[in-house]
């Protein structure tokens, strides 16, 4: 908080997932040539079964639509509708596993009617086949005439051999540019708006190889705790969405969340990484149910002054796809080596994964699911949900997304316990929010995607500190994790400066309490102080004492993956050094930074903090 200082689905079972960067121009065509598949009982196919669509309902209500079928939706716009056996869909399937469509078409025969500001679109036939041309495995929906309406994306996809399926689970439903402007609003082009399950039957041809790892699987998983090295990246945010609005007493908030994909970046001399979906027993090489986390952000730069305005709980990854991979040694619970993933917006917005950051230390990637949120009386299963209005949502006040002039960034972070580079699991997108017709409904632009924090973007850590502005890391791996504090100084005239400084605490367990230059205090002006939330009780305090200093309060360190802002008004800048006080106001570790500070005459050689 700013303010002014004194002087779907329900069911889940083994999922493999691919995606659809709708929002980027596409890279590849992701269907499999069927000439390129030289064993021919590489190639399965599926038909009949049944479709599952879970629409949101804040989403419909956000952007005035409605959907009517012949049959009752359940609660929710909950449909089930089964696939007419008309047709079927060929993959390649080596070893049982799934990699890739390469043809065919699914028939639903149900009627809808899909309504928006009083223009509705009907079908009675819904065709549903794979298409090319994009980066992941993407379905076209399309009516009886081959007009698409809508995409499934972000496909969570397996084979089920125990029970003869092909199980797609967790695919985003986005609207297609024709439906858009055919119902004369081309702003719903790619709004996501609900998810889509398949449940196929299964054809396996004869003499199919179905679980053979072959040599080189012979000596895997290579796990972190052997020496092997992981290293995963987080590769893309396809998209970013508005999944809904909360209203209380503090304003109307809107509700972001993204699609992410992945990449264990190691040859096959490098680890594998565990995968395990929380509350599904205990595996090696933790003995835990461990998995990987993803966490978004979202920044403000105004006039130069960056600013967080929004974070998300924290996801817990369930399921690895392994896509395009190095090796595939058939376990979807185990990321290998040179292996993708891919989650859409529905799955990351998922009420059933996403709890609060705080159960996990992200220094370590530890978390411990029995008495968690998740299970709450400690009996090792999972009773709770995020289910509160926004709750372990990323929530960003309506105003701040209308600020003059703004330029927004958006951030995601895979958290992977062992990563060798928390830096490349990381990164950002500039993005632009729009509010057509001024209504409920929100959209976001993307500029391309940087690997990296979003810090990095305001100011880079290759800059010249001559020019005013310095960027320094901070890292002790093992013990008290990666910050990161950013300085801008502007000229403003007659001798004074504009500072501002951004404190980004990556993965420090223990979080960050006290900001202090080697500059007197009492020297500065006008100084303010932002966080993310609107509590002004948590804000940070200038001491007046001795050296400038800005502290929390008594519980309200810095926690992990969060920014705070600082400015003032005082002299140019000169060579200094800050200190950090890592956990609360009491501990007397500490780490200084060389980094630009005010000059105001002589400088006081003391830091105001004990030795460690």
């Amino acid at each position: 908080m700013r303010n002014q200082l004194a002087g779907f689905l329900v069911g889940r079972v083994m999922a493999v997932s691919c995606g659809l960067l709708l929002s980027l121009a596409a890279s590849a065509d992701a269907l499999v040539n069927r000439a390129d598949v030289s064993n021919s009982t590489e190639i399965w196919s599926a038909w009949g079964g049944e479709v599952e669509i879970k629409l949101q309902d804040d989403i419909f209500a956000d952007w005035e639509l409605s959907i009517q079928n012949s049959q009752r939706a359940q609660p929710g716009n909950y449909y089930k509708v089964p696939v007419q056996n008309l047709g079927s869909i060929e993959f390649h399937s080596p070893f049982g596993n799934f990699a890739g469509f390469i043809d065919g078409a699914l028939t639903l025969e149900q009627p809808f009617w899909f309504t928006s500001q009083g223009q509705t679109i009907s079908w009675s036939e819904m065709i549903i086949k794979p298409v090319g041309g994009f980066e992941f495995d993407t379905f076209a929906l399309q009516d009886s005439a081959g007009n698409t309406l809508f995409y499934a994306t972000n496909i969570h996809v397996y084979v089920s051999q125990e029970t003869d399926q092909l199980v797609m689970e967790r695919m985003d439903i986005r609207i297609a540019g024709d439906l858009a402007s055919r119902l004369g609003r081309p702003e719903l082009t790619d709004q996501f708006i609900g998810e889509l399950a398949l449940e196929l039957n299964l054809n396996v041809p004869a003499g199919a190889a179905l679980a053979n790892r072959g040599s080189t699987c012979m000596d895997r998983p290579k796990w972190p705790t052997e020496g092997f090295i992981a290293d995963v990246g987080l590769t893309n945010m396809g998209s970013v969405s508005d999944v809904g609005t909360v209203s209380n007493a503090d304003g109307t908030f809107e509700l972001i969340a993204p699609s992410s994909s992945l990449r264990s970046l190691v040859g096959l001399d490098g680890a594998d990484v565990p995968w395990q979906q929380k509350f599904q027993g205990f595996f090696p090489p933790y003995n835990t149910d461990q998995h990987p986390y993803l966490i978004w952000n979202l920044y403000r730069i105004t006039d130069g002054v960056m600013e967080q305005i929004g974070r998300s709980g924290i996801k817990h990854a369930f399921l690895t796809i392994n896509s395009s991979c190095t090796i595939n040694c058939n376990d979807n619970q185990v990321l290998w080596p040179g292996c993708g993933d891919v989650y859409g917006v529905g799955n990351n917005d998922s009420d059933r994964d996403l709890g609060p950051r705080f159960e996990v230390n992200p220094e370590t990637g530890v978390f411990v699911s029995t008495g968690s949120f998740f299970d709450p009386n400690g009996d090792g299963s999972q009773e709770n949900f995020s289910s509160a209005p926004g709750e372990n949502r990323m929530q960003v006040l309506r105003e701040d997304l209308q600020t003059p002039g703004a330029q927004y960034i958006f951030f995601s972070w895979y958290v992977i316990r062992d990563d060798v580079n928390i830096y490349n699991s990381m990164g950002y997108r500039p993005v632009v929010p729009n509010n057509p017709g001024g209504g409920n409904g929100w959209a976001y632009s993307l500029q391309p995607f940087v690997e990296g924090p979003a810090i990095d973007l305001w100011v880079p850590p290759s800059t010249d500190p001559s020019t005013g502005s310095q960027n320094v890391r901070f890292a002790d791996p093992g013990r008290n994790g990666h910050f990161t504090l950013a300085v801008r100084s502007v000229e403003l005239g007659n001798g004074q400066f504009r500072w501002t400084y951004v404190l980004e605490n990556f993965d420090s367990p223990l979080g960050l309490s006290e900001l202090a230059l080697n500059v007197p205090a009492g020297r500065m002006n006008d100084v303010t102080f932002h966080d993310v939330d609107q509590d002004a009780a948590n804000d940070w305090t200038v001491d007046s004492t001795a050296n400038f200093s800005i502290r929390a309060g008594v519980g309200d360190e810095m926690p992990w993956g969060n920014a705070y802002t600082i400015t003032f008004i005082s002299g140019p800048p000169t060579a200094g050094q800050a200190t950090i006080r890592l956990g609360d106001t009491t501990s007397i570790n500490t780490a200084n930074l060389d980094i630009l500070v005010p000059q105001l005459g002589e400088q006081f050689l003391v830091d105001g903090f004990e030795s460690q």
